[in-house]
Formats: structure tokens, C-alpha cells, sequence
């Protein structure tokens, strides 16, 4: 009698499950390749955002005394901007008549900057804060100012990363919870266990950075990315292309 050649069932099942193991495995690796090469082009983005700051100083004078200063907030949803500013369209918004920013914390005004792509990899707008007296456009910066923000590696009893930093830029990450979006809308808030990722939402001077963490880590999910111009290297820049003192 001639033997029938072929897979049985049992074998094709088998050889299905290899394959849906290899794909499963694939798509996984893919995934977390794409999400590394999201997190190096924004901190890229953060790079060329930290330079662009530093630009801006150096080709604004304030009206009082010819000093440096450095670019306002673009207001974000919900903040009620001054005279004809309008909030949340990549512009700084800052009172003419005092040189004062409306607000010390918002977007990062990528329309008055020139930065692009103007949101992260995520597609969500970066956060920015700054020092009132390094941003006063009437008065301007000075080499004896000292920054007010501070940076710790967690909300609550961490420890100290910087203190004393003019500016800080923020990526609210992959979750892009507290950011806006390219929409312009307000993207959710932080969940309450997520104490580390609502300390760079909730418009103070204190922010988190750290290591990216899961959730049930402590302080929560965190995937936020931060940088901050600390006042050597900006102060530094300005001396040498004699701006300051």
C-alpha cells in the first residue's frame, strides 16, 4: 500500500504556534525599537530647544538696560493671556508694558523659537518654565541672579538633582499625560498614584526627573524627559559673545 506523505493536524498546530511565537516576538522587538528611537529624537528635540533658548538671549536686549533675556511661555489652554496675546499658538506671551511673562510656565514658544518639528515624538507640545528675572524684557538678566527651579529624583523626600536653574524644557513622554497636544487641546492629567509625573504638571517651581519607571514603581508610572539650562552655561555664553556683564 502506498503511505500518504504530508503534516498532520497535530504537526500543522505546532508549526502555527511557532510561527505566531515568532511574529509575537518580532512585533515586540519592533515595538520597543520604535519606541527607543522616539525617546533619542526627543531628547534631540530638547537638545536644539535648550540651544534655542540660548539663541534667543543672545540676539534680545531688554529696554532699561541692554541685558539679555530669556523667551516667555506660550500660554497654554486655560490661562487668560495679556493684551492681544493669544494663548497656545507657539508665540511668548508677555506683557509689553512691564516685560513681565504672563504666566512663567507653559509651552515652549516654538513658533517665536523657530523650532522644528514643534512637539515631541508623541506629537505633544513640550512644556517650558523660566525664572521670572531672567525673562523680564525690561530689565534683563544679570550675572548675580540665581534661578528658582528645582529638580529632584522624586516628588516626595528624593533627592536633589539641580537647584537654582533658569529654564527647564519638558517631554511629558510616550503617555503624554499633562501635555498639550498638537491639537491644542489639554491632553488627561497624571494619575494620583503617579505623584512623579503630576510634580511636572502642576505649575510650581519643583519638577522629577528620573530613569524611566512602570507602574507600582514608586512615585508611579514616569516617562517623562527633562532638560534645564543651568545658569554657568548660560551665563558663560552670554560672557563670551559679550552680553553680560
Amino acid at each position: 500500500m502506498k503511505k500518504n506523505s504530508g503534516f498532520t493536524l497535530v504537526e500543522m498546530a505546532i508549526v502555527l504556534a511557532i510561527i505566531a511565537l515568532v511574529l509575537g516576538t518580532g512585533l515586540t522587538l519592533l515595538s520597543a525599537q520604535d519606541d527607543q528611537r522616539k525617546i533619542e529624537d526627543t531628547n534631540t528635540l530638547l537638545g536644539n530647544a535648550q540651544e534655542a533658548l540660548i539663541g534667543y538671549a543672545l540676539s534680545h536686549t531688554s529696554t532699561n538696560d541692554s541685558r539679555p533675556y530669556l523667551p516667555c511661555p506660550d500660554l497654554m489652554p486655560g490661562f487668560a493671556p495679556s493684551g492681544t496675546n493669544v494663548a497656545n499658538n507657539g508665540v511668548e506671551d508677555r506683557n509689553a508694558a512691564t516685560g513681565a511673562c504672563d504666566n512663567q510656565e507653559g509651552n515652549l514658544p516654538w513658533v517665536t523659537l523657530g523650532i522644528s518639528p514643534s512637539t515631541d515624538a508623541w506629537s505633544n507640545r513640550l512644556r517650558y518654565r523660566v525664572t521670572s528675572t531672567y525673562s523680564n524684557s525690561v530689565n534683563g538678566m544679570q550675572l548675580t541672579f540665581t534661578g528658582d527651579i528645582n529638580v529632584y529624583d522624586a516628588a516626595s523626600g528624593g533627592n536633589t538633582v539641580v537647584t537654582a536653574v533658569p529654564a527647564i524644557i519638558i517631554s511629558h513622554g510616550k503617555n503624554g499625560l499633562g501635555a498639550v497636544n498638537a491639537t491644542g487641546n489639554a491632553n488627561p492629567a497624571p494619575a494620583a498614584a503617579n505623584t512623579d509625573e503630576l510634580a511636572n504638571t502642576n505649575n510650581d517651581a519643583n519638577f522629577v526627573s528620573h530613569s524611566p519607571a512602570p507602574s507600582g514603581a514608586a512615585g508611579g508610572y514616569f516617562d517623562d524627559q527633562l532638560v534645564w539650562l543651568s545658569q554657568y552655561t548660560l551665563f558663560n555664553r552670554m560672557v563670551q559673545a559679550g552680553k553680560l556683564p
